[in-house]
């Protein structure tokens, strides 16, 4: 079964493109390992504000190429880009392409929807043969900063009581994303070559509160959806008082926050 993760109705594209720079990485060390040479048609699912559409288009100017995402503010930043691509309005869950596909790219994407061992393989159903699917997803379940986003959910209400509803903290507890193993024996079955791997980086963040706004405009998302205004209030003070303790500032005034990325291309 496929489940989206409840999210918030639009994403705030300017503070997405905050660290559009450390966004670009994994795109591009993605990016290094897709070997194709002459695709026709590319989808980059969940395409935001077109940082990897903008990849792709330098890479293969020829091809037709196509970029969707859920959000509507995310899109119109990505319609500004001197690029030659279309852009569609949909869900990734709900999208299918007219032809098959010679590419999916799916940068920072399919970690918001449950379900990969239904997921992958209908995307994988999606290509032509010979085609690909290229993913980089967060692994963000056994960060520091996830556990002190749990704990906050479980004890910042009055009196150290929890926050929102036990449906949202199981939800937030629940792991999407499957261990290396499990992804390939779901798709080697499938494909004629499997790449999968795993990366930390440790990036070097600025800002009074760098790893909150790195991650208030993607993991928490459904968090501030799901709580009351004054819920919301009680947890960005709580979680802030946590992140402010465990990720201090560095003598030089950077933030050090390590950042676990799965990578997986696919081709069948």
């Amino acid at each position: 079964m496929i489940a989206r993760l409840k999210t918030a109705p639009d994403w705030d594209a300017k503070a997405y493109q905050q660290f559009s720079r450390l966004r670009q990485r994994p795109v591009n060390e993605l990016l290094d390992r897709v070997d194709l040479q002459t695709p026709q048609r590319i989808y980059d699912l969940g395409c935001g504000t077109g940082i990897a559409t903008q990849l792709l288009a330098e890479r293969w100017p020829h091809a037709q190429l196509q970029g969707i995402d859920s959000s509507q503010q995310m899109l119109e930043q990505a319609r500004c880009l001197p690029i030659n691509a279309s852009w569609q309005h949909c869900d990734v869950l709900d999208w299918r392409p007219e032809q098959p596909a010679d590419l999916l790219f799916a940068a920072a994407v399919l970690h918001f929807i449950n379900g990969h061992e239904t997921l992958l393989p209908n995307l994988l159903g999606l290509l032509n043969n010979g085609g690909c699917l290229a993913a980089h997803m967060p692994d963000w379940r056994d960060a520091l900063w996830y556990r002190l986003m749990l704990d906050t959910l479980a004890d910042a209400g009055p009196g150290n009581t929890p926050l929102g509803t036990p449906q949202l903290r199981q939800r937030m507890a629940a792991r999407p994303l499957l261990p290396l193993e499990d992804y390939y024996r779901l798709l080697a079955p499938l494909t004629a070559s499997l790449d999968i791997w795993e990366t930390e980086q440790l990036q070097v963040v600025d800002g009074k509160s760098p790893v909150y706004d790195w991650i208030k405009v993607s993991a928490l998302r459904p968090v501030m959806q799901a709580l009351t205004s004054q819920e919301q209030a009680r947890f960005i003070y709580h979680f802030l008082m946590r992140v402010h303790a465990h990720y201090p500032q560095e003598e030089n005034g950077h933030t050090l926050f390590p950042f676990k990325r799965i990578f997986i291309v696919a081709t069948v």
